[in-house]
C-alpha cells in the first residue's frame, strides 16, 4: 500500500511531468529510502501587491502621496476567486454595479452612479466592447472620479484600466485546467521566456466552452496575446504586443416586467417561471474577433527623465441578432388568444380593435396571461477600426530648493465604425399565411422557432462614424515642504466627427473642444497617514448618431463635469495594509437629449457619496480587500425622470473578501478563502418603474500547493475548489429596462488543477 505522503507526491508529479512520474513509480520499491523530503510551498505573497501607479498623473506616486483614490485588483485575487470575466472582478472595489451589458454580451458598469463609457487597455480607450476575458491581465486598477487629465474622454464617476501581462525577467511556465458547473470547461497556458541578456518573450493562451443555467446558453471563446520586450541600448527599450480573441456568446436579455396594480413586477415573480427559461430563441449569437497591436519605446533620457511613445491598432468585426421584445400583452385568462400566441378574430381587419380591447391594462389576477410582441434584429457586419498614439514626457526637476514632479503629453485617436442594422417587422398575432407578422410569444408556454432569422445585410442602410480626437496635458506636483504638495494640471482636447449612411455624409462637424483641469493637494500627517483634497474635471463629446430630422451644423459643447473630493490615507502594519476613506461631490451637465425629435443639452446628473476601501496582508499568509461605499445620485434637467435616481445604481454596496494560507508546520500550502458581496436596492429604469430587490453573495475557495522538486526549483501543482454563490441566492443583477432584467447565477462549482514550473 502506497503511504500518503507518497501518493500525493505522485499526484503532483503526474500532473506536472509524466517521464517524473514514470520514474518515480518504477523507482518506488527501490528508492523509497533516498526520495526527497516532500516540501510544500504556499503562494508567493508578493503576487497580491501592485506596486506605484502612474496613470492618473504620468509619473510615479506612491499611496500615501496621490491625492486621488486607485483600487488595484491584482491576478493572484483573480486566481482565487475564480474569475474569467471583468464585471465579476469589480464586486472587489465599492461603489460600482453592474448595468445589463448588451443582454450579457460585453462589460457594462457603474462607478460613483455614472456608466462606463469604455473599457481601457494599457492606458487605450479600448473601442470595442465585450466581456473582457482576465486571461491575459495582469492587474485591473479602477481609478475613481474624473481623469480625463490623462486618459481623454471618460465619464465623471472614474474607469477602468486592465494592464496585460508582460514578459517576466525570469523563465517561467504556468498553467491551469478547470472545470466548473454547467459544463464549463477552461484551460490556460502562460509562458515568459528570456532570449538571452536583452530580450524576453511572454505568450498567453486560455480557451473556454461552457453552457450555462439558462435554457440554449453556449460560450465559446479563445485568447492568445503575445508580448516581448527588447533592450535596445541601455538606456532604451522596446515593448511590443498582440493580442487575438474570438468569441461567440448569447444574446441574453433576461426576463421581463409586467405592470401590476402595485407598480411592474418581475413576471418570474408572479408566474411558474423558472429562470432558466429563456424569452429569446437560440439563433441569439453574438460573434466577434479582435485584434490589437501595440508597440511602446521608453528612453531614459538622463537620470531624471524619460521619454515614451506608444501606438496601437485596434481592428475588430463583429455580427448580432436578437429577438428583440418591445412590449408586454396582458390578457385574461379567457381572452381571444391562443396559448400559441395567435389572435383568435373572423376578420383580419378586426386585429386592432381586438387587440385593444382586449388587452388588460395591469396583472391583477394569477390566470392572466402574458405575452410578447416582438421582432428579429441586430447589428450585422460591424467593422471597427482604431489607431493611437500616445507620447509623454516626464522627469523631476528642483526649482528654487522646491522638488517639481512633470508629465507632458499627448494622445492621438482615429476611430472608424461601420455596420448594417437589420429588422423585421413586429410580430402581431396574426399568421403569416394571412398576411401578418407572426404570433405573439406566451411566456408561461414558450414555442420558439417562429421569428424570422434570414436577413440580407445588404438590403439594409451601411451606416457609419468617424471620430479623430487630439489631446495635450501637462501635470506638476509640486513638493512644497516634506509633508505637504500640490498636484496642478490641465489638458486640451479636439473632437471632430462624421456620420455616414450609404455613403451619403449625414453629419460632419468641425472640432468639438474643452479644457480640463485639475488641482489637488496632500498633507502627510506622519509618515503612516495623509490628507487630501482634490478639484478635476472631465469631458465626453457629444457624439449626435444622424439623427437626419434635425439640422445639425455646429458641434454641441462636449459633456462637462466636476468632482469634489476630500478624503484620509493610512497604512498599518508597516504599510502592508492600505487604507482610504473620501467623501466626493460630482456635477455632470450638457447632456445630449432628445425633446419632441429636437436634439437639446441638459443638465445631467448629480452624484454625492462617500467611501471606504481597505487592502493588504495584515499578517504573514492573510490577504484582505475590503469596501463600502455610499451613492446618492440624482438625475436632473427637468422632464419627466427629474429628481429620480439613475437605473442600476445601488444607494449601498458592500464587498469583503478574506484568505489565509498556513506558512509553516504541517498545514503549509493549505489556503482558504471567502467572500461577501452585498448590492443593495436599485431602480430598473430612470423613471424609476420598479425595483431590484438587494442581493448578497457568498463565496468560498480552498486550495492546496504542492511543491514537486523533481520538475525543477520553485515548481509547484496547486488543487483548488470554489463554490459561488454558496447559499443559492435568488437575485436580478441589473436591468436594461422594463423588458431587459439580467438574471442572477445560482450556486455554481468549480475544481482546478494549476502548475507552475
Amino acid at each position: 500500500m502506497i503511504a500518503p505522503k507518497r501518493l500525493a507526491t505522485l499526484i503532483a508529479l503526474a500532473c506536472s511531468s509524466p517521464l517524473a512520474f514514470a520514474q518515480a513509480t518504477d523507482t518506488q520499491d527501490k528508492n523509497e529510502e533516498s526520495l526527497e523530503k516532500i516540501t510544500v510551498v504556499g503562494t508567493a505573497q508578493s503576487r497580491y501587491v501592485v506596486g506605484e501607479s502612474s496613470s492618473l498623473t504620468g509619473f510615479e506616486l506612491d499611496f500615501l502621496s496621490l491625492p486621488r483614490v486607485v483600487n488595484i485588483i491584482p491576478e493572484q485575487l483573480i486566481l482565487d476567486q475564480k474569475i474569467t470575466d471583468l464585471s465579476e472582478a469589480l464586486r472587489n472595489t465599492p461603489g460600482v454595479s453592474l448595468g445589463d451589458g448588451f443582454g450579457g454580451t460585453n462589460d457594462d458598469f457603474l462607478i460613483r452612479g455614472f456608466r462606463r463609457n469604455a473599457v481601457y487597455r494599457d492606458g487605450f480607450r479600448r473601442a470595442t466592447n465585450f466581456k473582457t476575458n482576465l486571461s491575459n491581465v495582469a492587474y485591473t486598477q479602477i481609478i475613481r472620479g474624473p481623469a480625463s487629465i490623462t486618459y481623454g474622454q471618460v465619464e465623471p464617476g472614474g474607469l477602468v484600466d486592465i494592464v496585460t501581462k508582460k514578459p517576466l525577467n525570469e523563465q517561467r511556465l504556468s498553467g491551469e485546467a478547470r472545470i466548473g458547473s454547467f459544463n464549463d470547461k477552461f484551460a490556460l497556458v502562460d509562458w515568459s521566456q528570456l532570449i538571452g541578456d536583452n530580450a524576453a518573450i511572454r505568450l498567453v493562451g486560455s480557451m473556454q466552452d461552457a453552457e450555462s443555467f439558462r435554457d440554449f446558453t453556449d460560450v465559446d471563446r479563445n485568447t492568445l496575446s503575445i508580448s516581448g520586450n527588447i533592450n535596445l541600448t541601455p538606456a532604451t527599450q522596446l515593448n511590443l504586443s498582440y493580442e487575438y480573441r474570438d468569441e461567440a456568446r448569447p444574446l441574453d436579455r433576461g426576463t421581463i416586467t409586467v405592470p401590476t396594480p402595485n407598480g411592474r413586477e418581475v413576471v418570474n415573480n408572479l408566474l411558474d417561471i423558472s429562470h432558466s427559461t429563456r424569452f429569446g430563441e437560440s439563433f441569439e449569437i453574438f460573434e466577434s474577433n479582435f485584434n490589437f497591436f501595440d508597440a511602446t519605446i521608453a528612453h531614459n533620457i538622463n537620470d531624471d527623465w524619460t521619454l515614451k511613445v506608444s501606438t496601437a491598432y485596434e481592428q475588430s468585426s463583429a455580427d448580432d441578432l436578437q429577438a428583440r421584445p418591445l412590449a408586454v400583452g396582458v390578457f385574461d385568462a379567457d381572452g381571444p388568444i391562443t396559448d400559441d400566441g395567435f389572435v383568435i378574430f373572423q376578420n383580419p381587419a378586426d386585429i386592432a380593435g381586438i387587440l385593444g380591447a382586449s388587452l388588460v391594462a395591469e396583472f391583477d389576477d394569477p390566470s392572466d396571461r402574458v405575452f410578447l410582441f416582438r421582432r428579429t434584429d441586430g447589428n450585422q457586419n460591424a467593422d471597427v477600426d482604431v489607431a493611437y498614439v500616445n507620447a509623454k514626457v516626464s522627469g523631476n526637476m528642483d526649482i528654487a530648493s522646491v522638488t517639481h514632479n512633470i508629465a507632458i503629453g499627448a494622445n492621438f485617436r482615429d476611430f472608424t465604425r461601420e455596420d448594417n442594422f437589420v429588422l423585421t417587422a413586429n410580430t402581431n398575432g396574426v399568421p403569416t399565411s394571412l398576411g401578418g407578422d407572426g404570433p405573439l410569444f406566451n411566456v408561461s408556454n414558450p414555442i420558439y422557432g417562429n421569428l424570422p432569422t434570414s436577413l440580407t445585410p445588404s438590403d439594409f442602410p451601411r451606416r457609419g462614424t468617424k471620430l479623430q480626437e487630439y489631446g495635450v496635458f501637462i501635470n506638476d506636483y509640486v513638493e512644497l515642504t516634506d509633508s505637504f504638495s500640490v498636484l496642478l494640471g490641465g489638458r486640451f482636447d479636439s473632437v471632430t466627427q462624421e456620420v455616414q449612411s450609404d455613403g451619403v455624409t449625414l453629419l460632419d462637424l468641425d472640432s468639438a473642444t474643452a479644457f480640463s483641469p485639475q488641482i489637488a493637494a496632500n498633507y502627510k500627517l506622519n509618515n503612516t497617514t495623509s490628507l487630501f483634497l482634490s478639484y478635476s474635471e472631465a469631458f465626453e463629446p457629444n457624439i449626435n448618431q444622424a439623427n437626419t430630422e434635425v439640422s445639425q451644423t455646429e458641434p454641441f459643447d462636449p459633456e462637462d463635469s466636476q468632482q469634489i473630493e476630500a478624503g484620509v490615507k493610512a497604512e498599518f502594519f508597516n504599510g502592508r495594509l492600505q487604507t482610504s476613506v473620501s467623501v466626493y461631490d460630482i456635477d455632470k451637465t450638457n447632456v445630449l437629449a432628445d425633446l419632441d425629435g429636437v436634439a437639446v443639452l441638459r443638465d445631467g446628473q448629480t452624484s454625492q457619496g462617500a467611501e471606504l476601501s481597505i487592502s493588504g496582508q495584515p499578517s504573514e499568509g492573510m490577504n484582505v480587500i475590503a469596501g463600502y461605499a455610499y451613492t446618492d445620485a440624482e438625475i436632473e434637467g427637468g422632464g419627466s425622470v427629474a429628481g429620480n435616481t439613475p437605473r442600476n445604481v445601488a444607494e449601498n454596496t458592500f464587498n469583503l473578501w478574506a484568505s489565509y494560507e498556513f506558512q509553516h508546520g504541517d498545514l503549509e500550502g493549505l489556503g482558504i478563502g471567502g467572500g461577501y458581496f452585498y448590492v443593495g436596492d436599485r431602480f430598473g429604469t430612470d423613471a424609476n418603474s420598479f425595483v431590484l430587490d438587494s442581493y448578497g453573495l457568498v463565496d468560498l475557495s480552498m486550495w492546496y500547493t504542492l511543491a514537486v522538486p523533481r520538475a525543477g526549483k520553485n515548481s509547484t501543482v496547486r488543487f483548488q475548489l470554489a463554490v459561488k454563490n454558496l447559499l443559492e441566492e435568488e437575485y436580478y443583477s441589473a436591468s436594461g429596462g422594463d423588458l431587459r432584467i439580467s438574471i442572477g447565477a445560482p450556486r455554481t462549482v468549480f475544481g482546478s488543477v494549476s502548475f507552475t514550473l
